[in-house]
């Protein structure tokens, strides 16, 4: 057992009743980490609650999703774990449990974390929080193929299959042991990266329908509103592609996605070439995550919205000598 976690081990073992939660709007790397750790607690005899907002299909190739459940206001917590999560705001509902909870803790890898828990153990270096999460289970909780699938899937989504410059040897190393207890790596890969909806497909197209270059081509930014995507017959689960794809357009140094959440509420996506801080650009807006790939909620309709951000951007080339 690693020394560095030894905060976090104590509050386990003594705890009998635990709530675990993951940001709003979960991904890959919070629904693997929430399911994987609740599934081992499990395992060892603890009263365990996942607190997850619904999430896409696909990630239905990770086990444990019976485990999902809010604890009643009555019920005592003896510790709180939250992964995944750079801040109070995005746990949502679970912020509550968090207040009444005896105790809390925390894994993440987000370099805006707030560290908002009595134990926060944050590795900001780190591709993700599943790879975290794995250190510290290794040689103290059970691990077997359904907990490894979840462990591998949080680590495969966070580096874009391994194509993100967070990928380090430690990570490689993960991915091995984590693929020697004969999980479906392959089948987790084409679920993240490869497959896609009829609907979720068609909102893509209509994503990049909506794209254009701007500065000098240096930035490209898509919109897409709720009413377009209630007519590609999906909803705002099916939009984890878009902002990789845009991301890909040769000559871009930012790329940003805008979707209606609310006629006043619009999520934005940044991700950021080498030498672009697009974590600093999501904080302006009370967002946060990482200097390549980050995210915020702007309270604006969508069009509103894309000309607050765009104005930022420009004022970052502007100050560069870099916008014409």
């Amino acid at each position: 057992m690693r020394e560095e976690f030894s905060a976090i081990y104590r509050l386990i073992d003594k705890s009998e009743t635990i709530c675990i939660a993951g940001h709003t709007n979960p991904d890959g790397d919070a629904i693997g980490a929430c399911l994987a750790l609740a599934r081992s607690l499990k395992k060892i005899g603890k009263q365990v609650w996942v607190m997850l907002e619904p999430y896409a299909p696909k990630y239905d190739i990770i086990a444990g999703k019976e485990l999902i459940s809010a604890p009643e206001q009555t019920q005592q917590i003896d510790l709180f774990i939250s992964l995944d999560c750079s801040d109070t705001l995005r746990l949502a509902d679970a912020y509550a449990v968090l207040q009444r909870a005896s105790h809390s803790c925390q894994l993440d890898h987000h370099r805006s974390n707030e560290m908002f828990a009595e134990v926060n153990h944050v590795e900001a270096e780190a591709s993700s929080t599943c790879e975290v999460l794995y250190q510290m289970m290794e040689g103290y909780l059970p691990i077997d193929r359904e907990i490894a699938t979840a462990l591998y899937a949080g680590l495969v989504y966070d580096t874009g299959g391994f194509r993100h410059s967070s990928t380090a040897p430690s990570t490689m190393e993960a991915a091995a042991r984590l693929m020697a207890f004969d999980i479906p790596f392959t089948a987790v890969y084409e679920r993240f990266f490869s497959e896609k909806t009829y609907s979720e497909t068609k909102i893509l197209g209509k994503a990049i329908e909506n794209a254009a270059l701007y500065f000098d081509g240096k930035c490209i930014c898509s919109t897409i509103t709720a009413e377009e995507i209630a007519a590609c017959g999906g909803n705002n689960k099916e939009l984890d592609t878009v902002i990789n794809v845009l991301n890909g357009v040769i000559g871009t140094e930012i790329a940003c996605f805008l979707y209606e959440k609310t006629p006043r509420e619009t999520k934005a996506s940044l991700r950021g070439k080498d030498g672009r801080d697009v974590c600093a650009l999501a904080q302006l807006f009370g967002g946060g995550g990482h200097v390549k790939a980050a995210g915020c909620t702007i309270h604006a309709p969508v069009e509103q919205a894309k000309e607050k951000i765009l104005s930022e951007i420009e004022k970052l080339f502007l100050h560069e000598g870099g916008c014409p």
